[in-house]
C-alpha cells in the first residue's frame, strides 16, 4: 500500500493525505480543491486516479469519494507527515468551504432569511459553483458532512464558523425532514454561545425547541422553549424577542396547547410591531391561524392564514407562502369549502415548483387528500395517501407526524 502511495502523482498524493482529515463520510472535488489550493478539475482527476488505484471508493449520488476501509490508517499516518502549519491551513480552508457553501445554499432557498450570527470571512466560491448550489438538494447530499463538522468544531470549542454553520442548517434542514441534524445543529449553536452571547443563545435554544417538538420530544421541547425565554429576558432586541416567542408558540401548537400558543404568538406579534421583518410577522400570522384552526375558530383561522399567504407571496417567499396556503386549505376543508381548498392546494403546488422540499410537498399532498376525502373521492384519496405513506416511511423521524396523519386518513377509507 505504501508503494502505491509513493508512486502517486503529486496532486493525487496531496488529496489522499487530505482525505484522512476530511470530516466524512464522503467528498466531492470542490472542497478538496479549495482546501489544497488546486483547481477543481485537478482535484477531480486526482480522486479518479485514487479510485483507479483502489485507494478510494466512489459512492452515489454523483462523484463522491471516500477512503477505502483498508487504507484509512495508512492515510492517517501519511497525513501526520504534513507540516502542522500547512495541515491547519488546509483543514481551515476545508471547513470554510463547507460553511460558505451552506450560506450560499441558504441565499438560494431563503434569500431574505433572518440571520442573527455574524458571517465569518470565507474565500469566495467560484461564481459557476455558487450558481450550481441548488440549495436543498445540495444540503440533502452533504448533511452528514455538515453534522460531522459541527461535532468537531464543538469538541474544539471553535465558535465562529460553527455558529454560522448551525444557523445555515436551520434554514436548510426543515424542508428536507432532517430534524435530527436540525436539533443537533441548534444545540451546538446554543452550547457555543450560551455563556458569551445570551441573545444569540436564545435564538438557537428556541429553534432547538421547535426541532425537538417536530421530533415528538415534547417535554424536552417545552423545557427548551422556557429556557429560551429566560435567556432572552435581558435583551433589548425586539427581533430576537419576537423570534423566541414565535417559536414558543410553535412548540405549544405541536404539544396540543393552542391557547398557550396564542398567548406566545400575541407576544411575538407585539414585538414585531417595531421590527422590519415582514417574513417573520407573516409566519406569526400563520401560526395564529393554525392555533385558531386547532381551537375550531375557523373564520379566524381562515383570516390569518389568508393574510399570511398573501403577504409571503407578495414578498416573494415562495416556500413559506406555499406552507401557509397548505394550512389555509386545511381551514377551508374544515369550513366545508373543499373545492376552494383544492384551488388553494394548486396555488401552493405552483409556488413550490420543483423545489427539493419533501416536507412541504408532503404537506400539500396531505391537504389535497383531505379535500378529496371531504368531496367523497375515495379512490383519489387512497392513491394520494398511499403515495405519501410510501415516500414518508423512509424520510426519517422528522416525518413521523405527517406519516401518522397520512396513515390515519388512509385507514378511514
Amino acid at each position: 500500500m505504501s508503494l502505491t502511495h509513493a508512486h502517486l502523482p503529486g496532486a493525487a498524493r496531496q488529496v489522499y493525505d487530505l482525505l484522512a482529515d476530511h470530516p466524512g463520510p464522503a467528498t466531492t472535488a470542490a472542497p478538496v480543491a479549495a482546501a489544497l489550493g488546486i483547481t477543481e478539475p485537478d482535484a477531480a482527476a486526482a480522486l479518479q486516479r485514487l479510485h483507479a488505484a483502489h485507494l478510494v471508493d466512489q459512492l452515489p449520488p454523483g462523484h463522491r469519494y471516500a477512503l477505502t476501509s483498508l487504507v484509512r490508517q495508512h492515510a492517517a499516518h501519511q497525513r501526520r507527515q504534513t507540516p502542522a502549519s500547512a495541515r491547519a491551513v488546509q483543514n481551515t480552508r476545508l471547513v470554510s468551504w463547507y460553511t460558505a457553501a451552506a450560506s450560499a445554499a441558504v441565499s438560494l432557498v431563503a434569500p431574505r432569511a433572518p440571520w442573527f450570527s455574524a458571517h465569518a470571512t470565507h474565500e469566495a466560491l467560484p461564481p459557476d459553483h455558487a450558481d450550481g448550489r441548488r440549495g436543498l438538494p445540495w444540503y440533502a447530499q452533504e448533511h452528514h458532512v455538515l453534522r460531522n463538522i459541527l461535532a468537531a468544531e464543538l469538541a474544539q470549542g471553535r465558535a465562529e464558523v460553527a455558529v454560522e454553520l448551525a444557523e445555515a442548517v436551520w434554514h436548510l434542514a426543515r424542508p428536507t425532514y432532517h430534524h435530527d441534524d436540525l436539533a443537533h445543529a441548534q444545540h451546538t449553536g446554543h452550547t457555543l454561545t450560551h455563556q458569551t452571547r445570551r441573545p444569540l443563545a436564545a435564538v438557537f435554544r428556541a429553534r432547538e425547541a421547535t426541532a425537538l417538538a417536530d421530533l415528538g420530544r415534547r417535554v424536552e421541547a417545552l423545557r427548551a422553549a422556557a429556557e429560551a425565554t429566560t435567556s432572552a429576558q435581558d435583551t433589548a432586541e425586539p427581533g430576537i424577542l419576537a423570534l423566541v416567542h414565535a417559536h414558543n408558540g410553535r412548540v405549544h401548537l405541536t404539544a396540543g396547547q393552542p391557547e398557550n400558543a396564542l398567548h406566545e404568538l400575541a407576544t411575538a406579534l407585539r414585538h414585531h410591531q417595531v421590527v422590519d421583518d415582514d417574513h417573520g410577522r407573516a409566519l406569526v400570522h400563520r401560526r395564529i391561524g393554525q392555533a385558531h384552526l386547532d381551537l375550531g375558530h375557523i373564520a379566524d383561522a381562515t383570516r390569518y392564514l389568508d393574510a399570511s399567504s398573501s403577504a409571503l407571496t407578495r414578498k416573494g417567499h415562495r416556500l413559506s407562502a406555499a406552507r401557509s396556503l397548505t394550512y389555509l386549505a386545511h381551514a377551508l376543508v374544515a369550513d366545508r369549502h373543499s373545492a376552494r381548498a383544492l384551488s388553494v392546494v394548486g396555488r401552493a403546488h405552483d409556488l413550490l415548483g420543483n423545489a427539493a422540499a419533501p416536507r412541504y410537498r408532503a404537506g400539500i399532498g396531505l391537504a389535497a387528500a383531505r379535500a378529496r376525502y371531504a368531496l367523497g373521492e375515495a379512490t383519489v384519496t387512497r392513491r394520494i395517501t398511499e403515495d405519501l405513506i410510501r415516500r414518508l416511511r423512509d424520510s426519517g423521524p422528522g416525518a413521523a407526524g405527517d406519516l401518522a396523519a397520512a396513515t390515519e386518513l388512509h385507514n378511514r377509507l
